[in-house]
C-alpha cells in the first residue's frame, strides 16, 4: 500500500500566526482587582437594588433601609437635619451610586465618544476619566459655590464661627457634605482597584486626610469652614481635568491656556485664600467663641473648662448629640494640623505643576507629571494579542523567516550575555531565536518531521 503524504504548502505562502517559539501562551488569569472593576456597575447597582427593593417590598423594613436613600434626622419645626449614626448609611449609598455613575458615564459613555473621535483605546479611557472629574467637580463645586454665596460668610472668614456651636444643619448642606464624604471613599476604592499612578501614595494619604477630616468637622458642625475648604480645593479639581481633556483631543493651545488658568487659580485657592482661612481659625476662634463645654442640644455654654476629662470629651459628639462638646486649644490645633497636612500636600502638587510649566515654557506643551507612565507604544485594541508573532518567509524560501511583532513598527536588537536577540518593542516581548527555526516549522506542519 502505497505512503500516503501530505504536501506542505511551499513557505512563502505562509501568513501563519502563533502564540509563541515555545509553545501556546496559557490564557492569563483575572485576578480579584480586574474582576472588580469589570464589575463594578454590576456589584454597586445590584446591592443598591436589593435595598430598593427590600425598601417597597416589605414596610415593616422602611424604619431600617430608610436611611439608604433619605436624609436622617430631620426636624419639622425648624425644616433641619442633626447628625446621626444613621447618616453612616446614606454615605454608603451614595458611594456605591457614586461607583456606579462614575462606570456607567466612564465605559458608556465619555469612552465611546473617545473612540469616535479617532483616539486609540488608553487615549479613550484616559479622556473618558478625565471627562468625568470634569462632570462630578464641576456641579459639586457649584453646589458648594451656592451655599458659601449665599451664606453670612462670604468673603468674611471671621463670621464663619458666629453660627457654632448650634447642631441644626439645612438639607442642602447636609447632602452636600455627606455627598463629598461618599466622594473621598468611594476615590479610596477607585485608586486601589485602578491603574496605579506616579502620585499613588500622596493621592491615598490626601484622601485620608481629608475624609477624616471632613468626619469629624461634620460630627462637631463645622459645615461653614467645611464649605469654604471644598469649594477651594475643588474648583483646581475642575480646571485641570478640563485642561487634559483639552491635550487628549488634540487642542494644545487651548490646552496651554486652559493650564495657565489651572495654576493661577492653585495659587490663589490653594496657597493664598486656604492659608488665608487657617490663619482665621487660628486667630479668630478665641475671639469669636469662649473657650469651653457647650451643650450638645441647646448649644448653650454649661462650663468654662474646655478640658472636663482626659481625653473621652473629644469622642463624646461622635457618640450621642446630647454629650456636651466642647473647645479648647487641643481641639482647635487637631483642626489646623490637618487642614495644615493637605497645605503640605499641595506644595508637594505644586513642585509637580511648576515642572509642567517649566515644559510648557520650553516645549510649548502641558503634560501632568502627577499622570500614570504611558508605554512605550500604545497598543491599537483593533491589533491582535501582544503576544502574536507572525512568521513570514520570502517566496524564494530561502530567507530566514522574520519575527515581526503586530504592536510595534519594528524590531529591537539587544545584546544578553554576548548574544543578540530581536526584542520587540512594546507589550508582547517575545524572544526569537533563529536556531529554533525547524521546530518551529515542525510544529506547525511546514517540515518533515525527523
Amino acid at each position: 500500500m502505497a505512503k500516503e503524504t501530505t504536501i506542505a504548502p511551499p513557505v512563502a505562502e505562509l501568513n501563519v500566526y502563533v502564540s509563541s517559539p515555545s509553545g501556546p501562551r496559557p490564557a492569563k488569569e483575572t485576578t480579584f482587582r480586574e474582576w472588580v472593576v469589570s464589575n463594578q456597575i454590576g456589584i454597586s447597582l445590584t446591592i443598591l437594588a436589593m435595598l430598593l427593593a427590600l425598601h417597597n417590598l416589605y414596610p415593616s423594613l422602611r424604619p431600617y433601609t430608610q436611611p439608604f436613600f433619605e436624609l436622617s434626622y430631620h426636624d419639622p419645626a425648624t425644616n433641619t437635619y442633626v447628625q446621626g449614626w444613621n447618616d453612616i448609611y446614606f454615605v454608603f449609598s451614595a458611594t456605591l451610586a457614586l461607583t456606579a455613575v462614575r462606570a456607567i458615564v466612564i465605559e458608556w459613555i465619555l469612552q465611546p465618544v473617545g473612540r469616535s473621535l479617532g483616539l486609540k483605546r488608553k487615549a479613550a479611557l484616559r479622556l473618558a476619566e478625565q471627562g468625568w472629574q470634569v462632570l462630578y467637580y464641576g456641579f459639586i463645586w457649584s453646589v458648594g459655590l451656592y451655599l458659601w454665596k449665599n451664606s453670612n460668610y462670604w468673603c468674611d472668614f471671621s463670621t464663619i464661627w458666629n453660627d457654632w456651636p448650634a447642631r441644626p444643619v439645612d438639607g442642602l448642606m447636609k447632602w452636600y457634605i455627606l455627598v463629598e464624604l461618599a466622594f473621598l471613599l468611594q476615590q479610596i476604592f477607585v485608586i486601589h482597584v485602578e491603574e496605579k499612578r506616579k502620585d499613588h501614595y500622596q493621592m491615598l494619604s490626601h484622601h485620608i486626610i481629608t475624609s477624616t477630616l471632613l468626619g469629624s468637622a461634620y460630627i462637631y458642625g463645622f459645615y461653614n469652614v467645611s464649605n469654604v475648604v471644598l469649594c477651594l480645593m475643588d474648583i483646581v479639581d475642575v480646571l485641570l481635568p478640563a485642561a487634559k481633556v483639552l491635550k487628549y483631543l488634540k487642542f494644545q493651545n487651548a490646552c496651554n491656556v486652559a493650564f495657565g488658568i489651572f495654576m493661577a487659580t492653585w495659587v490663589v485657592t490653594r496657597h493664598v485664600l486656604y492659608n488665608m482661612l487657617w490663619w482665621s481659625i487660628y486667630k479668630n476662634v478665641p475671639q469669636q467663641m469662649a473657650y469651653g463645654c457647650y451643650s450638645g442640644e441647646t448649644a448653650e455654654m454649661i462650663s468654662t473648662n474646655g478640658y472636663p476629662d482626659a481625653f473621652a470629651y473629644l469622642f463624646g459628639p461622635f457618640l450621642s448629640l446630647k454629650n456636651p462638646i466642647c473647645m479648647n486649644r487641643t481641639i482647635k490645633w487637631i483642626f489646623l494640623s490637618f487642614l495644615l497636612s493637605i497645605q503640605l500636600l499641595s506644595i508637594v502638587w505644586f513642585s509637580m505643576i511648576v515642572r509642567v510649566a517649566y515644559r510648557v515654557v520650553c516645549s510649548g506643551a502641558a503634560e501632568d507629571t502627577r499622570s500614570d507612565e504611558e508605554d512605550e507604544v500604545e497598543m491599537d485594541e483593533d491589533s491582535t494579542h501582544s503576544g502574536t508573532v507572525r512568521l513570514a518567509a520570502k517566496e524564494n524560501g530561502n530567507a530566514a523567516p522574520a519575527v515581526v511583532n503586530e504592536n510595534a513598527p519594528g524590531l529591537d536588537r539587544r545584546r544578553s550575555n554576548g548574544s543578540a536577540a530581536a526584542r520587540a518593542r512594546g507589550r508582547g516581548r517575545v524572544p526569537f531565536d533563529q536556531s529554533d527555526r525547524k521546530a518551529l516549522l515542525g510544529r506547525i506542519g511546514c517540515d518533515k518531521p525527523t
